[in-house]
């Protein structure tokens, strides 16, 4: 009988994971096509527009405030069997959602040129950046309001269409990026600047999408009368999960941004070569990641049924299925690092700084397993505060210090920085395993009327 009740469980797990996981590989597919792309147009552009993508990339997790904490909470209502308030936290998301996305895009529209010269790049660079991240960034109330649909359609279970969005918005950016850098059949040359403007073709395509896919599944429709269902009462519920939820997450890659500094010190060979791995350990982190989103769907639905103990292992047994994906997958990248970075670059010094980097990665993966299926895990049981709490004094008072002393104090350059990654997840993962194995997670629970 526990055999069988595992075996449904983990046909669920699958049944919302593997549409997530084609998702965020689409995501990464297409990063690295973009990645492989501007590296044949210009090595400087492939430097400039990774430094500018660690700035974009922090903006999913401040949209992570609204769609996150939506997320949780529409999977914990659907478990409690309390539906008849669902349209209420939609109504009040989406219009969160948009008015987030919009601050946002003001932000990179004035601020792009500032953000570049912060991180130390070349004035070449900052030129190069600024044209891209303007763009790019001020199109991010479309993100914005994506992410949050294909939150509120994930935690109803439908993960399978939620697919279509991306997958329609990468393809039509690929396209507009073939024409922007290569200029085919005589048409101009409009580099990283017509790459971003291919992005923002391919994420207005993404939005329409995603508004007739949530008014047929969800059966959501959206329209100036809903905003009567826009209740303060919902938004303090969705911050109370999406605040801590996403602050951890945003608190990272925070972190990735001032340890690109310190790398960019280091040199050009370092950051491209960085860019590339960064590019690479993107797939590593897949299965971990879209075991992570169904998990914590799964373990809201649980808790808001009153079903602890059934989370509980849910989360345990999630783990243990992440970390071994992970394990294995990276091992087999490190065989084989130098065909796949023979695909991005010719460069014998990046190609030795990576082969030494992604054999420190398999020891980091494991840790980033952990991390992020027991986060997600703990954030959909409503104790929210201790991931926060954990990653800004492992994060920034640990890792980013070993980080600068193992690069440059210690000369391992790229390495040191991979070196002190290690040590911050591994730390991290531990104090999650004991996290969930106490009985502390198990009162948090809460869900408002």
């Amino acid at each position: 009988m526990v055999k069988k009740k595992r075996l449904h469980s983990d046909n669920e797990l699958i049944s919302l994971s593997w549409p997530i996981f084609v998702e965020l590989f689409l995501r990464v597919i297409i990063g690295n096509i973009n990645v492989l792309m501007i590296s044949k147009y210009s090595e400087s552009a492939v430097a400039a527009v990774g430094a500018s993508n660690q700035i974009l990339n922090l903006t999913v997790f401040i949209f992570g405030f609204v769609s996150v904490g939506t997320q949780i909470i529409i999977a914990q209502l659907i478990g409690a069997k309390r539906r008849e308030r669902i349209q209420s936290v939609i109504t009040t998301s989406l219009t969160a959602a948009l008015v987030l996305g919009f601050l946002i895009s003001a932000i990179f529209i004035f601020f792009s040129t500032y953000f570049l010269q912060w991180m130390q790049l070349s004035p070449e660079l900052v030129e190069i950046g600024a044209s891209y991240l303007k763009i790019f960034g001020g199109g991010m109330f479309l993100t914005s309001l994506t992410t949050t649909m294909i939150a509120i359609m994930r935690s109803h279970g439908f993960t399978k269409p939620a697919l279509l969005v991306p997958l329609f918005a990468s393809i039509i950016a690929v396209i507009g990026n073939f024409f922007a850098l290569y200029g085919p059949f005589g048409l101009p040359v409009f580099g990283v600047a017509g790459m971003a403007v291919s992005s923002i073709v391919g994420n207005s395509v993404g939005l329409v999408i995603a508004i007739y896919l949530l008014h047929r599944h969800v059966r959501y429709r959206i329209s100036f009368t809903n905003f009567k269902d826009f209740s303060f009462k919902n938004l303090k519920s969705v911050l109370s999960y999406g605040l801590p939820s996403s602050g951890e997450a945003l608190s990272y890659q925070a972190a990735q941004v001032v340890v690109t500094t310190i790398v960019a010190t280091l040199g050009q060979d370092a950051l491209v070569a960085k860019s590339y791995v960064n590019a690479i350990t993107q797939f590593v982190s897949l299965a971990a990641a879209s075991l992570s989103q169904g998990t914590q769907i799964m373990i809201g639905r649980h808790v808001g049924a009153g079903e602890i103990d059934r989370a509980y292992h849910r989360g345990i047994r999630s783990v243990k299925i992440g970390v071994i994906l992970s394990v294995v997958i990276t091992f087999l990248i490190w065989l084989f690092i130098t065909p796949i970075m023979g695909i991005f670059t010719s460069s014998l010094t990046v190609l030795l700084i990576a082969k030494q980097v992604f054999l420190v990665d398999i020891f980091l993966e494991a840790g980033r397993a952990v991390n992020m299926i027991l986060v997600g895990a703990l954030n959909a049981s409503g104790d929210v505060k201790y991931p926060l709490i954990c990653s800004i004094i492992v994060l920034w008072i640990i890792s980013l210090p070993f980080s600068y002393l193992l690069a440059i104090k210690f000369g391992l350059g790229l390495v040191g920085v991979w070196l002190a990654y290690a040590i911050d997840e591994i730390l991290r993962s531990l104090l999650m395993l004991y996290r969930w194995k106490s009985d502390i997670w198990k009162s948090k629970f809460k869900l408002s009327d």
